[in-house]
């Protein structure tokens, strides 16, 4: 009995059908990653073994230990890559700007002095055996927050609280109780349409300044534990135009969330189905100038300084340091490679 010609040709097109979807699927969510991964990503300096997350307030170091320089021993090279991931680690961190001035490392070598042991306070991010044809070795990953009670801002605040300064206005605790408001809104300084040579850098404590010079932000006028919780700005990297930033709110919604600044719409509502979370509001500013020595502080015209000085008159939004700086790439630091006599533990603490 010969098959039904009609049956044929319809089975065919269901499985033509069918293949046609399969292949839609797999492929659209691989597109639709990789355009949103252009548009909005981590804004991040790098530095020779390490490197500094400033959207998620994280510093990372890199250290290296080889099988064959500590008698090809698992245990003792684990403990080496430990021990220069940590050397890493203060490394990055005293080259971390504080202002336009100052960076860790350079104040301590004025009156202030600065132990930057005690101020650092890292964990182990992920340890990982790389299987290198010639010489095998353990690279262990360590991260230190900027951000939160244990974080390097909280430390170092602390501790500037017991010298002399001549240079900088230490925030003072209000008492204050931090919250991520849905209803407030979040400044968004867009500092992306400047030349490279007056590209922004970012900093532990950056300043607003106004065309006029007055300013308008900077750490002597912010609440200490915003600051210590979010940090006085989070830098991120977007291609995002300006115009999207201002009209499509979601725009920045996204950027945000990718960066880990605030919770996503959906996580903000899981278990609470009865109830609509408010999508937040943002302030977009352009950024005229990048101010300092080392092109920390913001400067901004004269009209949106009156606007934000209202703004901030009646929702905080500088005091409680709700400020995201957009830029168009990320800057500075180079990639490097950990020297090989570096690789290998002490014999003082094997």
């Amino acid at each position: 009995m010969k098959p039904d010609s009609n049956f044929t040709s319809g089975k065919r097109f269901r499985w033509k059908s069918i293949v046609c979807i399969i292949l839609f699927i797999l492929f659209l969510p691989a597109f639709s990653s990789s355009i949103e991964d252009d548009r909005f990503s981590p804004f991040i300096e790098k530095y020779p073994n390490g490197r500094i997350d400033w959207s998620s307030g994280l510093i990372y170091g890199v250290g290296r230990g080889y099988l064959h320089l500590n008698n090809d021993s698992k245990s003792s090279a684990i403990r080496a890559a430990h021990v220069i991931a940590a050397a890493s680690i203060l490394k990055v961190a005293a080259g971390i700007r504080l202002d336009d001035r100052h960076t860790l490392e350079t104040l301590g070598k004025d009156r202030v002095v600065i132990e930057l042991k005690a101020l650092v306070r890292y964990s182990v991010h992920k340890t990982e055996f790389i299987k290198d044809k010639k010489q095998p070795y353990y690279e262990v990953t360590l991260l230190a927050p900027l951000t939160g009670v244990e974080g390097l801002t909280s430390m170092l605040i602390t501790r500037l609280k017991t010298v002399p300064l001549d240079w900088m206005n230490l925030p003072k605790p209000s008492g204050e109780v931090v919250t991520e408001d849905e209803e407030k809104p979040w400044l968004v300084l867009d500092a992306r349409d400047l030349s490279k040579e007056n590209r922004v850098k970012p900093a532990i404590f950056p300043k607003i300044l106004s065309e006029t010079g007055e300013i308008i932000y900077e750490p002597g006028n912010v609440d200490e534990s915003a600051l210590i919780q979010r940090g006085m700005a989070r830098y991120v990297v977007s291609e995002e135009p300006k115009e999207g930033l201002v009209s499509q709110k979601n725009s920045v919604e996204q950027i945000l969330e990718r960066a880990g600044i605030i919770i996503s719409t959906d996580e903000a509502v899981a278990g609470e189905p009865e109830k609509r979370a408010k999508r937040k509001n943002y302030i977009v500013k352009s950024v005229k100038h990048a101010e300092g020595l080392m092109n920390t502080t913001l400067l901004i015209s004269a009209a949106d300084t009156q606007d934000l000085k209202k703004e901030d008159a009646s929702s905080s939004i500088l005091k409680q340091c709700r400020v995201i700086v957009i830029v168009s790439s990320p800057i500075g630091g180079v990639e490097g490679s950990i020297p090989m006599f570096l690789a290998k533990i002490p014999d003082d603490i094997r």
